[in-house]
């Protein structure tokens, strides 16, 4: 999981954007065999992607930090470990898409803890937009092949225009997309700086057990080098189409050119239908997207989920794992620490 927590209000040693006369600040140790983005560019000159917003979960002078897609002047694509009570710092998984280190969340954060910000370095010292009024992802307590969520928003966003998004289509290895978020960077620019990296080929589509040992479940696809801390629920961009095609999802060390691994868009059709029947819009669609071509999994919308505990029990005790389960903990080589531990993305994989 790649969310990162900021201090608000501080002022120490760091990282640190001075607003009014607040500041936001970020303290980052960094191993010196992994520095820190990763080969991208400041998204903020006529090739930015306005479309691309951050999300501040939490209203105190700590929060996390993940990246959205607005696909829909009032509904933004994230991943869904950004809006969730999380009860792990790590995600392991196999290439079925079960989980092979229990449940990771228990519950949705509150709607109105979520708030949505515009350009390439906004001030989370202010309001936001809009905050959310409900959010819709798949259920159970697992986010192995299924790290996706839609927020549905208190009021429109009419500023920038919506992105489409491909929602039937698998991945292809070998096409290229756009990463873009609002985190960790190589450039010294502090974590909310938005970023993009053009040319990012997909590597490998689920399921399966990439080249580079990466379990993928059907609905997850691997890149190399591009996304960090902060970039969690970013969207992968099509340079064919410009449509949406995955929510990053998870990594290694972020300097390592494999193992990055963003959940597809596509296959979601009842949480897309329930998110945007609950918002009263319609997403734009990618063109030559088809119908049926990628394995449905069943979601419900989860604007509520008191409940989620008791489903974590009910289906932890029916999880099996497969053979080929990832097993040795990668370290992300990156420490985001504020007032509160970042929950930081550990990917598990085979030893080579």
């Amino acid at each position: 999981m790649w969310v990162a927590s900021l201090l608000m209000g501080v002022a120490s040693a760091g990282c640190a954007t001075e607003v009014a006369d607040q500041t936001v600040e970020t303290r980052v140790t960094t191993s010196p065999t992994n520095p820190t983005i990763f080969g991208g560019a400041k998204d903020d000159d006529g090739q930015a992607v306005a479309g691309v917003v951050a999300l501040r979960v939490g209203t105190g002078t700590t929060f996390e930090l993940c990246s959205g897609a607005l696909i829909a002047p009032n509904v933004v694509l994230t991943a869904r470990h950004c809006v969730t009570k999380n009860a792990t710092t790590s995600v392991s998984c196999d290439e079925n898409g079960r989980s092979a280190n229990g449940p990771h969340v228990t519950a949705n954060e509150e709607p109105s803890s979520v708030g949505v910000y515009l350009g390439s370095s906004p001030s989370f010292a202010k309001p936001p937009v809009t905050i959310a009024r409900a959010i819709v992802a798949p259920t159970g307590p697992y986010l192995c092949d299924s790290d996706i969520a839609l927020v549905v928003l208190e009021t429109p966003i009419t500023e920038v225009a919506p992105l489409a998004v491909r929602t039937h289509t698998p991945a292809r290895k070998g096409e290229t997309i756009r990463s873009i978020g609002y985190g960790q960077n190589d450039q010294s620019s502090p974590i909310g700086t938005r970023f993009r990296k053009t040319g990012v080929a997909v590597l490998a589509q689920g399921k399966a057990v990439s080249p580079s040992k990466t379990p993928l479940g059907p609905h997850e696809f691997e890149v190399g080098m591009s996304i960090c801390q902060g970039d969690s629920g970013g969207p992968a961009i099509s340079e064919e189409t410009g449509a949406v095609i995955g929510v990053v999802s998870r990594g290694g060390g972020c300097a390592e050119d494999f193992g990055h691994i963003y959940t597809t868009t596509s296959g979601f059709d009842e949480m897309f239908a329930d998110a945007f029947d609950l918002a009263g819009a319609k997403p734009k669609g990618e063109e030559g997207d088809v119908a049926g071509a990628a394995p449905s999994l069943q979601t419900r919308s989860s604007a509520e989920s008191a409940d989620a505990a008791a489903e974590a029990e009910a289906a932890s005790a029916g999880c099996s794992i497969g053979p080929r389960t990832s097993s040795n903990a990668g370290g992300t080589g990156l420490a985001v620490l504020a007032a509160a531990v970042a929950f930081l993305g550990a990917r598990r994989r085979r030893s080579r």
